[in-house]
C-alpha cells in the first residue's frame, strides 16, 4: 500500500490545553490579557509539533487518506490515531469515474486504527484512476481523553516559547519535550 496523500479536511476546534491552564502552568495573572493572542498561538504550535512528533491526532480532525491503489492485504491502517470513525471510502476508475466501498469493518479499538474487508468480501477490482484512486475519508484524534502526559508536554512546551520567545530554544530543552512524548509514539507511518 502506498499513501499517495494526507490531507487535513476540517481542522481541530478546541485545543487539549486551555489558556488558563497555560497562564496557571505559567505562574501569569489570569486577568492580565495582554500575553492572550501570543500564548494562544503558542499552544497551537506546540500541539502542531506534538501531533507531528507522535503521528497521532489530539483532538478531533477529520482528513483524507489517498492511496493510488486498494492494498494487497485485507485491512488498511489508518494514521493519526486514535481512529473515531470512517466516514467514507470512494474509488475513482480509469475513466474517472467515482465509486463508493462499503464492504468493510472499522476497527477503532486498536492502534493504530484499520479498515478491515467485511468476511468473504474484497477490494473492488478496477482499472484504476493514475494517481489518488482510493479516498479514505476519516474522522481522528483524542475528544474529551487525551493523555495527561500530552497536555504536561504541551504545557512544558508552552512555557520555553515563554521563556525563550526571542530566541532559539536549546535543543535539550525541545528533546525533553520529545522524551515526555516517546513512549506514545506511533512507529507504523
Amino acid at each position: 500500500m502506498i499513501i499517495t496523500g494526507l490531507k487535513l479536511i476540517e481542522p481541530i476546534t478546541t485545543e487539549p490545553i486551555t489558556l488558563a491552564e497555560v497562564k496557571q502552568h505559567l505562574r501569569l495573572d489570569p486577568v492580565d490579557t495582554s500575553e492572550d493572542t501570543q500564548l494562544n498561538s503558542w499552544i497551537t504550535s506546540a500541539r502542531e509539533h506534538g501531533e507531528s512528533y507522535t503521528r497521532r491526532a489530539f483532538g478531533t480532525q477529520t482528513w483524507e487518506l489517498t492511496l493510488d491503489n486498494f492494498p494487497c492485504k485485507d485491512y488498511i491502517e489508518i494514521p493519526k490515531p486514535p481512529l473515531q470513525s470512517i466516514t467514507s471510502i470512494t474509488y475513482k476508475d480509469s475513466a474517472g469515474a467515482e465509486h463508493t466501498f462499503t464492504d468493510y469493518i472499522v476497527d477503532i479499538d486498536n492502534e493504530p486504527g484499520k479498515v478491515v474487508l467485511a468476511y468473504g468480501k474484497h477490494w473492488s477490482i478496477f482499472t484504476p484512476y493514475p494517481i489518488n484512486a482510493v479516498r479514505i475519508r476519516f474522522v481522528c484524534g483524542y475528544s474529551d481523553n487525551i493523555l495527561t502526559c500530552f497536555k504536561d508536554a504541551l504545557k512544558f512546551h508552552v512555557g520555553l516559547y515563554y521563556k525563550y520567545r526571542d530566541e532559539a530554544i536549546p535543543k535539550d530543552h525541545i528533546d525533553t519535550v520529545n522524551r515526555i512524548y516517546y513512549p506514545n509514539r506511533v512507529f507504523t507511518f
